[in-house]
């Protein structure tokens, strides 16, 4: 499962692309832009509990 639980194996040819992109052009993808640590610092925090496959 790639360590990220349920969807893990499913995630991580997107992230593979996603990551290889910041690596090419060294810029976040538009994709991944959302996910910067600075989410933490300004409060604009994902909302993720759809993305389990097990309620919490």
């Amino acid at each position: 499962n790639c360590g990220w639980g349920t969807g893990g194996f499913k995630a991580t040819p997107g992230s593979g692309h996603v990551f290889a992109d910041l690596i090419a052009n060294d810029r976040p993808n538009k994709i991944a832009a959302p996910y910067s640590l600075d989410r933490f610092q300004t409060g604009l925090l994902i909302d993720e509990h759809g993305a389990a496959g097990v309620a919490h």
